[in-house]
């Protein structure tokens, strides 16, 4: 599959870009549902959860050091900054723009500011957030390893390799899928993004014995667990 790629030069088109940004916004979560989703009102409705059937948006606390110019911390900057843009934080525009001003270059700033507040406004509509009644929405993702694709003290390439889980009760039954996140990097008084990309895979097949949940079950028991946070941009 094409990589979609979010930031870089300012020259690229403004069609292409909200194309782009809508697509990467849904595809944070490691599945592009674009092809999937179900009109509203025709796919699952399981019963809410108890407690909010929306993902609870969390600020991540203050770092309490910024990743060193080291190829490590160009590691940590990227992993936080994959974490940080997504779940709850993509059905949040304005949240994901305050976000996104925090770890991004200068260069690629308003770029991705735009992109990702598209990309919102895409997946509130994709998920059906705001149906009446409210569905049971999923939204989860997890670092699985990286890879080092480049790096000097001033420039850094990281591909963080991730699995996402993503599902609305008004819309789309939970599926899952892998990516390969790219963020570029540079230094500028620390680790900023001056691009994301993404790309399919690699993706472990499931076992043949294992049978997957149905979704009635998936949607009443994924939201009773806690996600694990990690981000420190």
């Amino acid at each position: 599959m094409t990589a979609r790629r979010i930031g870089g030069e300012p020259t690229q088109s403004r069609r292409w870009l909200l194309y782009g940004t809508a697509a990467l916004a849904l595809l944070a979560l490691g599945i592009g549902i674009g092809s999937r989703i179900a009109a509203p009102g025709r796919g699952t409705s399981p019963r809410p959860a108890t407690g909010s059937p929306i993902p609870r948006s969390r600020t991540p606390p203050a770092p309490r050091t910024r990743p060193a110019r080291t190829q490590e911390g160009a590691v940590a900057a990227a992993a936080s900054a994959v974490e940080l843009l997504d779940g709850p934080a993509l059905l949040d525009a304005t949240r994901i723009r305050r976000l996104v001003g925090r770890i991004a270059a200068a260069s690629a700033r308003s770029t991705l500011e735009r992109a990702y507040v598209q990309g919102a406004v895409e997946v509130r509509a994709r998920l059906a957030v705001d149906s009446v009644p409210a569905p049971v929405v999923i939204m989860r993702s997890a670092l699985v390893g990286y890879r080092v694709d480049s790096y000097t003290p001033s420039s850094a390439a990281v591909a963080i390799w991730r699995v996402g889980i993503v599902g609305s009760g008004a819309s789309i039954e939970p599926q899952q899928s892998w990516r390969t996140e790219t963020v570029s990097l540079v230094w500028e008084h620390g680790w900023k993004v001056a691009s994301f990309a993404s790309t399919a895979g690699p993706t472990p097949p499931l076992p043949q014995a294992a049978e997957p949940s149905r979704p009635g079950h998936l949607f009443a028991e994924i939201p009773r667990f806690e996600p694990f946070t990690h981000a420190l941009p």
